[in-house]
């Protein structure tokens, strides 16, 4: 069983916190890393980069790329208009209702 497996409370602690295991054979010494990142590069290396974004889309197309309006896009430009109409007469109607005339329709069922 390796150094890897052990429980939190058997693995030494110093004062700086971080400490790096060989868990590759041979002795169980404590291997110090060489450098330490920035949070810049940290956050840098997070990114993914174009040709992982490539292979991870449908050929690079992305929310926010910088291509040719593809058919979602144009779907929403054509909607748009009818969303918010539709949005602004949900909101709208309680305020309307008691001016439209019902009386040609009749009451409710009672049931």
């Amino acid at each position: 069983q390796g150094v890897a497996f052990q429980p939190l409370s058997n693995i030494p602690t110093t004062a700086r916190g971080i400490i790096m295991f060989n868990t590759e054979g041979g002795d169980d010494s404590e291997v110090e890393p060489e450098t330490k990142m920035s949070l810049e590069d940290k956050m840098r290396s997070w990114e993914a980069s174009e040709e992982e974004i490539k292979a991870a889309s449908l050929g690079g197309i992305t929310a926010g790329s910088k291509g040719n309006a593809d058919g979602f896009d144009i779907g929403l430009w054509i909607m748009f208009p009818f969303i918010v109409a539709t949005s602004l007469l949900f909101f709208v109607f309680p305020f309307i209702m008691d001016k439209i005339d019902v009386s040609s329709v009749g009451p409710p069922p009672m049931v």
